[in-house]
């Protein structure tokens, strides 16, 4: 599990890298960081928002409500999400 989340983690980060363009995460980067910086400061808007869920849905097979879309305020707020569904 411990292993599983890590790659979530990691794949959010770059998801969001390359829907908005906005960097780059290196090999040896601590993407910890990005994990609980608000999600306009990575550069996601509610739009980029949408779209990182349906990437989350085809890569992990976990759907975001719209509901539940509205509370995410960073990328941790995503991998609580996916943890409350055992995915």
């Amino acid at each position: 599990m411990e292993r599983n989340q890590e790659a979530l983690k990691r794949r959010l980060v770059e998801l969001a890298f390359e829907i908005t363009g906005e960097g780059e995460l290196g090999e040896d980067q601590d993407y910890d960081v990005y994990l609980t910086s608000p999600l306009p400061e990575l550069g996601v808007d509610s739009l980029t928002a949408l779209e990182l869920a349906v990437h989350l849905e085809r890569e992990f097979g976990t759907r975001l409500e719209e509901q539940e879309l509205t509370q995410i305020r960073t990328l941790e707020d995503i991998v609580r999400f996916v943890e409350a569904r055992g995915a």
